[in-house]
């Protein structure tokens, strides 16, 4: 759990009565009071939301509405990457909001991330000159390395270098590249640096290595994945840990994960009045994360920073930690091979048979809480992340 001295409430200047008219004649949300999220100090002494307002796979006119949405919600996080080619439409919505008067850039807390192409230090402050002009703005708060391993660079444009099939990557070292992610804090381009998909060895040996640690390890972590040794160490280091991912990628088609379908959240959606979105978020940042969810759907959209006005009891937590653990999401399976890979192998996984896991599907089933449960009663379909 994040320590209540930690965190700070939100500001008080900012008008929360008005939405914009943004696009058309109504409101892209049509709610009439902003909601707030508390934040945590990170150790750069800035402040950051304990929930952001994810961007992946969000390109064009969606993410341009769907940032507008969430700005008049009252998000004031919001995670973006040169990887994800929306840094424009980031920047052009935040920016719009600005000057219609929603909200001041103070109040936003603006992170995009380093990718793998760029990890040779002569093109670091290069392509963050790029990144900066592409938002539109003097500095990014939170600047994050994408992940450890380097990508052979070709061009700006080419994300993913390949010869024969493969994946081209370098050997520049991550240190290196931090190092010069270091300049671009003393030259004030960016505010904070962190990292993201790294493990703890390769944390620690920034720490041991370099003038100052991450303030941030952005990771995957959703109840089925939850990470709790990666998430102690970094806690120990006072650097936070953001989760990407934070619902583990709901679909209703699969049903999948299966935890998020299960009678025992609809007991505790049903216990609660809240959304299974809401309840694992709620989870999450009780847990001391901080959740970037990503939706397209302004009731989503709200929904998702509605969390702070219910709580879990401790028997509500015992039943989500209960929920067995998974394989993770996202592998970069095509690099494994590399040694700054920060990933279990396939080699290291262990084995399990169907009989187990037909075990453990249902002692999680036992674990949920066991409330009466009204008959049609349906399950969430969120489509988010």
């Amino acid at each position: 759990m994040i320590p209540a001295r930690c965190l700070t409430t939100c500001d008080d200047e900012e008008d929360n009565t008005r939405v914009a008219l943004i696009l058309g004649e109504k409101p892209v949300c049509g709610v009439k009071t902003l909601l707030m999220a508390p934040k945590i100090k990170l150790s750069s002494g800035y402040e950051m939301p304990v929930i952001g307002f994810g961007t992946y796979k969000m390109r064009g006119y969606q993410c341009l509405t769907a940032v507008h949405c969430a700005v008049e919600t009252g998000f004031r996080h919001f995670d973006t990457a040169y990887f994800y080619e929306n840094e424009k439409e980031v920047g052009e919505a935040i920016r719009t909001q600005i000057q219609m008067g929603n909200v001041a850039r103070e109040n936003i807390f603006l992170t995009t991330k380093l990718w793998n192409t760029h990890h040779d230090p002569r093109d670091v402050r290069r392509i963050c000159e790029k990144q900066l002009e592409a938002l539109g703005f003097d500095y990014i708060d939170l600047y994050l390395m994408h992940f450890p391993v380097g990508f052979k660079h070709m061009c700006d444009e080419i994300m993913i270098p390949m010869e024969a099939d493969k994946v081209t990557t370098n050997e520049i070292d991550y240190i290196d590249t931090w190092r010069a992610m270091e300049e671009l804090v003393r030259l004030g381009m960016v505010r904070s640096i962190g990292v993201s998909n790294f493990n703890m060895e390769q944390v620690q040996r920034i720490i041991q290595c370099s003038a100052s640690k991450p303030v941030v390890n952005q990771v995957e972590i959703w109840p089925g994945f939850m990470q709790k040794d990666l998430v102690d160490y970094c806690r120990y280091n006072g650097i936070v840990v953001i989760a990407y991912a934070p619902l583990g990628q709901p679909d209703r088609e699969d049903h999948s994960p299966i935890y998020f379908f299960s009678e025992g959240m609809r007991r505790l959606m049903k216990k609660h009045n809240r959304t299974a979105a809401q309840i694992v978020l709620r989870y999450l940042v009780d847990y001391g994360v901080v959740p970037i969810p990503k939706s397209g759907s302004p009731l989503h959209i709200t929904q998702n920073l509605n969390i702070f006005d219910f709580q879990l009891n401790d028997a509500d937590t015992r039943a989500l930690r209960g929920i067995k653990a998974k394989e993770r999401l996202i592998k970069y399976d095509s690099v494994k091979d590399h040694p700054f890979y920060p990933f279990e192998r396939d080699e290291e996984q262990p084995e399990q048979t169907e009989e187990f896991e037909q075990q453990q599907e249902k002692r999680q089933t036992k674990l949920l809480p066991a409330e009466p449960q009204e008959e049609g009663a349906e399950t969430v379909d969120q489509g988010d992340e």
